[in-house]
């Protein structure tokens, strides 16, 4: 059967889901271009000039700032860019704020990403998992599975995990500092910040470029006393006194994370964007669950996550002919991480209620075509 649903275009010829890197708004990009030759007067471009340059000393203290106004950042949280991504961060978290032999962190493992940092940390200090590992993941864990160790230094828990597409809808509960991976759903909802020792997230998903975390750490975490050597480039004490130039960081990442945090707050900020996540995720878990079947979701409904939904087909032979069509319809980024299968739909912020409703409508086609 010929697929007959047809996408208008206006501006970008395909439609980005991919889980990361991934979209970025368009009209940052579009600042991006016009700024890419001259940055701020300067004659050069921002991937020129020096880190040292006063221009990019304002430029990242704004962008400080604006992340600290963003997410209601207190004053004794300092705010930290740096190489590596959040992969970096699951050895820089051990090596930071493990300062003993027999030293013990808690980690919640819920998918992909919770495993490898478990296993990172693994190299630097015993690792209690809270809740037994397993092979596939459909949901969380609740809080009578959870065995935490009570003299652990950390707990750490990856709030939202890409390959599964599982959520944490709330914070949890712990009596040690939380550690927080947030990459794939960061500033996508408010958050008490408070509650955390550290939250990091790689930049790639909902708001910059690849190649840059952004570490929010309460002030009594940063010491320099560690039980192993830390890089100097991942030293949160000299970082934190550096103001995130103890190396050259990613000053092109940094840049158009400034941006991302301007229009952030042009559109209204967390709580828009939270509105926004809810409303675009709820229009493809319905539609999925309204399906008769056709599709289906095997994440538990509490677990599920807004940023990336995941779904097969019933009839599994259709998987691959679903991404194709996709594919030829401008709908770019659908086929689900190679361990999994299946597909995915990745609604970062930058994705738009009208993106969402164009998926939906390939999806509702599909399924009118191949319905048996």
């Amino acid at each position: 059967t010929t697929l007959l649903y047809t996408i208008k275009f206006e501006e970008k010829m395909v439609i980005n889901f991919n889980a990361g890197p991934a979209k970025i708004p368009s009209e940052v990009l579009k600042q991006v271009q016009s700024e890419l030759l001259d940055f701020a007067g300067t004659g050069m471009s921002i991937t020129e000039i020096s880190h040292r340059s006063p221009e990019f000393s304002a430029l990242l203290k704004e962008t400080s700032s604006l992340m600290r106004e963003v997410l209601d950042i207190p004053e004794n949280y300092q705010v930290l860019w740096l190489a590596g991504g959040a992969s970096g961060m699951f050895a820089a978290i051990p090596l930071n704020l493990v300062t003993g032999s027999g030293d013990v962190v808690d980690h919640i493992v819920t998918g992909n990403w919770s495993k490898n940092a478990a296993k990172e940390a693994e190299k630097y200090a015993t690792v209690n998992y809270v809740v037994p590992v397993t092979s596939s993941f459909i949901g969380l864990p609740v809080e009578e599975q959870m065995k935490f160790t009570p003299e652990a230094k950390y707990i750490h828990y990856c709030e939202n995990e890409t390959v599964y597409g599982i959520e944490f809808p709330h914070i949890v509960k712990g009596d040690t500092p939380l550690i927080c991976d947030m990459s794939s759903n960061f500033l996508t909802r408010p958050v008490d910040v408070s509650k955390f020792g550290v939250i990091y997230a790689g930049v790639q998903k909902n708001l910059s470029t690849a190649g840059l975390a952004c570490v929010i750490i309460r002030d009594d975490l940063i010491s320099a006393e560690h039980h192993h050597p830390v890089p100097k480039i991942w030293d949160f004490k000299l970082q934190a006194e550096g103001n995130s130039c103890v190396n050259t960081p990613n000053v092109f990442s940094i840049y158009v994370t400034n941006l991302v945090l301007k229009n952030i707050m042009r559109i209204g900020g967390l709580k828009a964007l939270a509105e926004l996540s809810d409303k675009k995720s709820k229009r493809i878990y319905d539609l999925i669950d309204g399906s008769g079947g056709f599709y289906v979701c095997k994440i538990d409904k509490d677990a599920r996550s807004r940023m990336n939904i995941t779904f097969n087909t019933a009839n599994s032979e259709l998987e691959s002919e679903f991404v194709k069509q996709a594919k030829e319809c401008g709908i770019e980024g659908i086929k689900g991480h190679r361990s999994v299968g299946g597909m995915r739909a990745s609604l970062y912020n930058a994705i738009t209620v009208q993106e969402v409703e164009t998926l939906a409508g390939f999806m509702t086609e599909f399924m009118k075509n191949h319905k048996e």
